[in-house]
């Protein structure tokens, strides 16, 4: 199995244990494991010895101690560290840790969504856009912006699944279709 495809339940499992609705327990454990993400799941070197089946047990336990004492690692995130050097799934740290920040995003009930103008929004056009999609949503919303110049005016928002698509180049096709029926 891809080291990717395990983080899903990984992050589950993780997000279950600390409590999936307690949005503080969940951003303290995912900011843990953010920080081990970053400094084992970005280093090569660390990542091949903590996989490697060569490596003894007891080198492995004596390095992750040392890492788990640096970073004060709570006994959640500890444990946590033990089972994925075990089961070699550190390469996949990345992965989990951005799993886990969507089941904390959920917990806190944070949305993202993603807007995409053509042409660079100023603050306050992003401030309207955010406050629109909250009120919209329900949610408070973390916004993302694109800025793609070929869209000719408007904007494309995607929240979730779901597509708002009010962009000039759309509204013209949809006009050329209708007249071309005609």
């Amino acid at each position: 199995m891809k080291p990717v495809a395990a983080a899903g339940r990984y992050a589950r499992a993780l997000a279950e244990i600390a409590g999936e609705k307690d949005a503080q327990a969940l951003a303290a454990l995912a900011a843990e494991i953010d920080l081990l993400a970053a400094t084992i799941g970005t280093d090569a070197a660390l990542v091949r010895f903590f996989d490697s089946p060569t490596v003894g047990d007891g080198e492995k336990q004596a390095v992750m101690a040392t890492l788990a004492d640096k970073a004060r690692l709570s006994d959640l995130a500890r444990r946590f560290l033990a089972v994925v050097v075990e089961h070699r799934r550190t390469g996949a740290l990345r992965a989990i840790a951005l799993d886990l920040a969507a089941f904390r995003d959920r917990a806190a009930g944070i949305v993202e969504a993603e807007a995409t103008f053509a042409r660079p929004p100023g603050p306050a056009e992003e401030q309207a856009m955010q406050a629109a999609l909250e009120k919209m949503t329900g949610s408070r919303v973390r916004l993302s912006v694109k800025v793609d110049p070929d869209l000719l005016g408007g904007v494309t928002t995607r929240v979730g699944s779901r597509i708002y698509d009010g962009t000039l180049k759309t509204r013209l096709q949809a006009l050329h279709r209708r007249l071309a029926r005609a």
